[in-house]
Formats: C-alpha cells, structure tokens, sequence
C-alpha cells in the first residue's frame, strides 16, 4: 500500500481520514507499508501484505490479531481464508515460489475458489463488452489526467484495462481478500488493491475518481441504492464523471447465476442524480463482434430491455460518452502473447492445430457466445507465432487471431 492511499481512503463507516497506529507493530519501507494496523475515529483495520482491509467481517478482527501479536504470515493465512493446516501450505509454497504461475495459485487456493471462470477471462463475451465500455467510456472521462475505481472487481482482469486509463493508478476494490492480492501479483500489477465489502459505504473520499465500475457482480449486491448512491459520491467534482454497471442481470429473464437482479425499470430507478442510459449487452457484443463503433447514443426499447439476460449501465454528465465510440485497442502489449487456453493445440510440422474445447458443459453454456469470434478449429504458423512472443511486432498472419481472439495477451506468468 502507497502512503499516497491515505488521500483517498476512508472509513466505511465514520468517514474519517486513516492513518498508521505507530504503537502497533508495523512494517513500513520508504513509501510502501507492508503491514502495519490503521484507524480513524471509530475502528481500527490491518494492513495485510500490503493491502488495506476496510472491513470488520471476522476475517479481518482475526488478522487484526495477528498483526498486533506480530505474525503478519499467519494474518496473511486468515485473509486468504486457508483453516486447514495442509492446504494452507500448499498456498504459502506456492506464493513464495517466483515460478509459481496464477494457475498454480488458484490451484493451491482449493477447489472451492472460483478460479477456472477467471483464468479463461480475457476471451469471455461478458469481458469483450465490458472491456470495449470500459475504454470507450473511462477513455473519455479520465483523459489520461483522473483516477479509476474498480469495485467488486474480482482479481482485477478489467482492471488492468484501466492501467493504460487511470492516472494515478487504479484502485481495485473487492471483498475477496485472495482475489485482489492475485490481482496485484499477476493480473493487474501496478493497481492499489482495497479489501472492502460492496455492501458497505465505500471507504474512499468525495471526488476521488473519474470513472467507477463495477463488473459481472452488481446483480449479487443486496445493497443496491446504497451502491450506486456511493458510486455518484465517488465521482463527484467539477469534470464530469462516470458510472458504469457491466453484465448486471435482468429479473425478468432466466440467467444460470441470477443473483438478485432488478428489471430494467428497477435499474433505472437507481439513479438519482446522474444521466443513465440502459443497454442490451447482446447489442453492444454485436458493435463488437462486427469490429465497431460501439454505439452509446443508442436508446434501446423497454421492449427489447426486458427480453434481454444482460444489461449494461451507463450513467454519466459528460457531454461525449453517449456517442459511437471506435473500438480501441490496448496501446501496449503489458503482458505476454500466449494461444487462447480455451484451444487444445496440436503440431504438424511448422503448423498448430487449434480446436476450441470448452472446460465444461456449465462452461459452454454460458459463455458459448466466443463462437461468434472463437473459431472451432484453426490454424497457426508456429513460427509467426514465436515471433510474436520474442518481438511483440504483429506479423501480418496473427493479426486476424488477435483480434479474434485465438491469440491473446495474458499477465505475464497467466498459465
């Protein structure tokens, strides 16, 4: 953790400012506080491997705990949430280890982690809608020169879209202790993970962001009003701002992982004080799907809104974001070129067979959508390939499986 956080953090739940308590032990070097335990007017919270946890759930009072007796390991063991003795080894091997990949780490983590969705992430259809909103509407807010937030932000897969986006660097906001410390370890390194609970006031200052999100989660947030009520807060200030909702279910249609969606009318009595615009996600996948624009100034019928499994939400002042916005590609490779790992591969010769195999059936049915730009089987040159991954230049063969997806780039250290 940044001492810089200590400008924007707040408490949950007096508000106040946050700072070290220096009677407690604490491991702070040069700018970065490694643990340490903070407090405002009514609580104290621990600092945990680097990462704040602004709650008071029992996992946080144990590693509070811990961090006061001077055993930041065993506060680390309680955030991740590992009480068997065996597994919670195998986890702590595995995070030492500079060889240790994101794959072995949810691994380790135990089959009751949710990891096989998220390490298949950056080519769901549910990720290349929100990435394409993500930068079409941060990209216009932030202007390179205001600050992101990434709220329920799992292990921060769209929040390094917003690395290229944010500055200072995003703030990735989640309840998940283990999920934001692999965020900042592989996925999204560079961002300001906060463990915080989404059902909670926010524990951030008035205006600190241009742009908040949240992603594939709001639809399991009970505490809606309140939510978007804090998103508002959030981006407050004289530039406009912007809020957005990605991949939130809709009530009035059947979706394998329901939550406790609203309908379309719900949604949009959420908003009180900013401009919102609903949107079927099937219509902004087929913007983008067909290479662009993606069409903001559209206004869906309530008719086709309340057909729809998934909606997106985009509420905002700023005079430029309900407009067609041009696909934008990442401006950099930051991570490694890697084959899609939804491809078994074979190789004949200086050729890679590539068969799209979906991890399981619960899998294709959610997510079988990627066929509109995943082909069943391909082909690749391996040696433009490795030219790819030893360059980064795009040698003109790949350029059609970048964008479609079959080719990919993942953190470096993904699988």
């Amino acid at each position: 953790m940044h001492i810089s956080m200590f400008e924007v953090l707040r408490c949950p739940y007096c508000g106040g400012r946050l700072e070290v308590v220096p009677s407690i032990y604490h491991r702070v070097f040069e700018d970065q506080i490694h643990e340490a335990v903070i407090a405002c007017h009514c609580c104290v919270f621990p600092v945990v491997d680097g990462i704040p946890v602004l709650h008071l759930l029992p996992a946080a009072i144990t590693a509070r705990e811990h961090i006061e007796a001077e055993q930041p390991s065993l506060a680390l063991r309680a955030m991740v949430g590992l009480n068997d003795a065996g597994e919670a080894a195998r986890f702590e091997a595995a995070a030492r280890s500079d060889a240790s990949t994101y794959r072995d780490i949810v691994e380790a983590l135990g089959p009751t982690f949710e990891g096989g969705y998220f390490l298949y992430r950056f080519s769901d259809p549910t990720f290349v809608v929100a990435d394409a909103v993500l930068r079409a509407v941060a990209g216009t807010v932030l202007k390179g020169a205001r600050r992101a937030v990434d709220i329920c932000g799992g292990s921060g897969h769209l929040t390094r879209s917003l690395l290229e986006l944010s500055a200072p660097a995003p703030i990735l906001a989640d309840l998940y202790f283990a999920k934001v410390w692999l965020a900042r370890r592989f996925t999204a390194p560079g961002s300001e993970p906060v463990c915080c609970d989404g059902n909670a006031p926010m524990p951030f200052a008035r205006g600190a962001f241009g742009y908040a999100m949240c992603s594939d989660a709001f639809q399991y947030i009970w505490t809606k009003r309140q939510l978007i009520g804090e998103m508002a807060r959030l981006v407050a200030g004289p530039e406009p701002g912007a809020v957005v909702i990605n991949h939130t279910h809709n009530q009035l249609t059947w979706t394998p992982s329901q939550g406790q969606p609203l309908s379309p009318a719900g949604y949009r009595d959420l908003f009180e004080t900013i401009p919102a615009r609903i949107y079927a996600e099937t219509s902004l996948f087929s913007d983008v799907v067909k290479g662009g624009p993606l069409d903001l100034s559209r206004r869906e019928r309530d008719s086709v809104l309340d057909a729809e499994q998934a909606l997106t939400i985009v509420a905002s002042d700023h005079p430029d974001v309900y407009a067609a916005h041009p696909l934008q590609a990442p401006s950099r490779a930051t991570g490694e070129y890697r084959l899609n790992p939804l491809y078994s591969v074979e190789q004949e010769g200086s050729r890679l067979r590539l068969t799209l195999k979906f991890p399981n059936a619960a899998y294709e049915e959610e997510y079988g959508a990627c066929r509109e730009y995943l082909p069943e089987q391909t082909e690749i040159d391996a040696g433009a390939l490795h030219e790819l991954q030893e360059t980064g230049t795009v040698p003109e063969p790949l350029a059609e499986m970048l964008a479609r997806r079959v080719v990919v780039n993942l953190p470096k250290q993904y699988y």
